[in-house]
């Protein structure tokens, strides 16, 4: 356990919260098509936490697997997108950057899946672009 302050979040209507008691491991910004369809949004963005420094507080996501890969987590009462599960990355637990409750907490690293970028959608940083996944970490999502 760290000694920063615990970032927490959760869904809309306050059924699934969560407890992470470290900094992410790392942020990115998604443009890919399932992330679009999954959150509504024209990008999504999550953040990685070691899963030994996560724990859900309320209800666990409900969870669909999205492709032979990766599961998103959602809730089953409200539909607010909240994770993303992928088994790759098994040592971690993706979170949804907009179900935190101090999103300005943490920082992004890259931008991923910009192949798939809606062309209007463009938002000026200068974090690295990744065409497909990023060489951060493992991905077959």
């Amino acid at each position: 356990m760290s000694d920063i302050q615990a970032i927490e979040g959760g869904c809309l209507c306050g059924s699934i919260r969560y407890r992470a008691s470290s900094m992410p491991l790392r942020g990115v910004i998604c443009h890919c098509a399932m992330c679009r369809r999954h959150s509504g949004a024209p990008a999504l963005s999550f953040v990685h936490f070691a899963r030994e420094e996560f724990r859900w507080l309320g209800d666990e996501p409900a969870r669909y697997r999205s492709s032979e890969f990766a599961e998103r987590g959602f809730c089953r009462n409200c539909g607010s997108t909240v994770s993303m599960h992928e088994e790759v990355l098994a040592d971690r637990v993706q979170i949804a950057v907009g179900s935190l409750d101090e999103p300005n907490r943490i920082t992004i690293d890259d931008h991923v899946w910009t192949s798939e970028q809606i062309d209007w959608f463009d938002i000026a940083d200068d974090l690295p672009r990744f065409s497909r996944s990023s060489d951060a970490v493992a991905s077959k999502a």
